[in-house]
């Protein structure tokens, strides 16, 4: 499964000067929505091709571009939030099969709707399956090479004071302490004491902030990539808490963890935008043929102080069959001249005798 990236590759100033002294940074692909089909939707081979399309693509990337880390930003599972958990746990062995990565490559999640369930659907038992086989807590804070990233469950973001969304923003406010304390910004409050009695263990560096949900925005008609939605989809309008996050969820995670960077999902096709205090948002598209006629995912290079930025496109399902199509009839043309040369071949032989 063949695939470009729309520029060259990400990079960042100084990276490839000769002798430059520079730290390498971090090499991050994100992926998302990838749906793994279950028992219920789509016919058998529908499932059989999405899912080959989907790990030959997979794997093609691992060996191009080789990752330091990869993030597959929800919605892994098509069925997760109704399957049983025998059901469960056999779609994601098939999952770790297709997405497997090398040694060397970190392999970190977050949680989607189809995976646990929108909030309405969310139980305590499917999100703690999840956490567990995937390794991946509602709320988590990863240090990766002095890089910081902030992952975090949007459908625990509603609210409205349940056991879980408590439980998640516990675990913000804790984070947002924690980053508050690694900038020495708490002065002579009771933050300071608590900074003193538990001292961080990471260097500082404006987080990246990873999601399902984007934040709140009335629609997809700012969105302008290649891959934003189709012109009848863009100016429907958003519903908060099922297409994005509320207004106010939003303005809680910009005030807790102030992002110089947030990279979310769930909408299936992709949008860049810029938030009024100048924050970057970029939303991958699915990864699925299922959902999208021409997928895509982002490379990035993100060092502590910058980062750049490339979306990849793999190609169009009409694109490959013609291909494989087209590579068909080669072979069988070749094969009916190269039988039609032995056959004349062997005739000549037959009258010289």
């Amino acid at each position: 499964m063949l695939f470009y990236c729309f520029v060259r590759g990400p990079t960042l100033p100084g990276e490839l000067e000769p002798g430059a002294d520079f730290n390498r940074p971090l090499k991050v692909m994100f992926i998302a929505d990838t749906h793994i089909l279950g028992w219920r939707e789509g016919h058998w081979f529908d499932k059989l091709r999405r899912e080959w399309q989907m790990r030959r693509s997979f794997q093609t990337s691992m060996t191009i571009h080789h990752p330091d880390v990869v993030f597959i930003l929800g919605d892994l599972l098509d069925e997760g939030k109704w399957c049983p958990d025998e059901e469960f746990n056999y779609h994601v062995t098939r999952f770790k099969k297709m997405f497997a990565t090398p040694p060397d490559t970190e392999l970190y999640f977050v949680s989607g709707n189809h995976d646990v369930g929108f909030h309405y659907r969310m139980t305590e038992p499917k999100l703690r399956r999840f956490e567990k086989a995937f390794s991946a807590p509602s709320v988590q804070l990863l240090t990766i090479r002095d890089n910081l990233f902030v992952l975090v469950n949007s459908m625990a973001l509603e609210g409205d004071g349940c056991l879980l969304c408590q439980e998640a923003e516990q675990m913000l406010k804790k984070i947002s302490q924690q980053l508050r304390c690694a900038q020495g910004k708490t002065g002579k409050t009771k933050d300071s004491k608590k900074c003193s009695s538990h001292p961080v263990k990471f260097k500082y560096s404006k987080p990246i902030l990873l999601q399902h949900f984007p934040m709140y925005r009335p629609s997809d008609a700012m969105c302008k990539t290649l891959d934003s939605a189709p012109p009848a989809e863009k100016y429907i309008p958003f519903k908060p808490r099922w297409d994005s996050l509320s207004e106010e969820a939003s303005k809680q995670l910009f005030d807790w963890i102030n992002p110089r960077l947030i990279v979310s999902a769930h909408t299936h096709h992709g949008c860049h935008r810029i938030h009024d205090d100048g924050t970057p948002e970029w939303t991958v598209a699915s990864f699925s043929w299922r959902n999208k006629r021409e997928p895509t995912f982002l490379l990035t290079v993100i060092s502590n102080t910058d980062y750049a930025v490339s979306q990849c496109f793999l190609p169009s399902e009409r694109t490959v069959i013609t291909l494989y199509i087209s590579g068909g009839l080669i072979c069988l043309l070749s094969l009916f001249f190269k039988n039609k040369s032995l056959v004349r071949y062997n005739g000549s032989l037959g009258k010289a005798h």
